[in-house]
């Protein structure tokens, strides 16, 4: 997984394809509400109905789902542009996972019943929105490659690649992953526990393969994680 800094392609299209949907839901008449989230701040939690299409505008956002009594497996971290919120357009559907604002956050909610009339009337709007799943289809299956492998060193050298891609702050050549992430975030998201996360970091830290300042990531070597991430 020879990984590029870069935004991949699909991040610039979900952008492209959510401001198109939402310009297309304005002129045709549907409401939609934007609301402000601080940090630690519940969109919803899980079991509650799934009664709208959530889009995030700015900021992050985190989909988690708590086992184990305390412990928390992080599902996703949202960015600009992500969709989210489990919206079955056929029965009842209940939300699958607590959705969490991170950093301050913006969000459009799009009820049900309004998406369910803009799909009938526009069929631009169904296309669009089946586009946005796919899209999400592809970040979830690229963090379920992230917890094939068994050792937690190649796990992580899979996950932080793709947090640098979508959260990365390129500078003189080297990408920060700009998020303040602790070793139990980490291990929350490669199902690991926070010991195992520890040592590999100090371990890749020793190799120069990435620098940590105030809990934010620098990948300095793309190319020995990426042979990393090939147990």
């Amino acid at each position: 997984m020879d990984m590029d800094p870069s935004l991949p392609e699909y991040t610039k299209l979900q952008e492209e394809e959510c401001r198109s949907l939402l310009r297309l839901l304005e002129e045709m008449g549907i409401a939609t509400a934007d609301r402000a989230y601080r940090p630690g701040d519940a969109v919803y939690r899980e079991g509650e109905y799934g009664d709208a299409l959530y889009v995030l505008v700015s900021g992050v956002m985190k989909l988690f789902r708590p086992y184990s009594g305390s412990k928390e497996a992080t599902l996703r971290l949202l960015r600009d542009w992500d969709i989210f919120g489990h919206l079955a357009f056929a029965g009842e559907a209940r939300q699958r996972a607590y959705a969490e604002a991170v950093t301050d956050c913006v969000v459009t909610k799009v009820p049900k019943i309004f998406v369910e009339r803009a799909v009938r009337q526009e069929p631009r709007v169904a296309f669009k929105i089946m586009t946005l799943l796919e899209l999400r289809l592809v970040q979830y299956e690229e963090l379920v490659k992230c917890l094939l492998p068994r050792e937690t060193e190649v796990r992580l050298a899979n996950l932080l690649p793709l947090l640098a891609q979508k959260f990365g702050d390129r500078r003189d050549g080297v990408v920060t992953i700009d998020l303040r992430l602790t070793h139990q975030d980490l291990a929350a998201m490669v199902a690991s526990t926070r010991e195992s996360v520890t040592k590999v970091l100090n371990e890749m830290r020793g190799r120069d393969l990435i620098e940590v300042e105030a809990g934010r990531i620098t990948l300095k070597d793309w190319r020995a994680l990426a042979a990393l991430s090939r147990p």
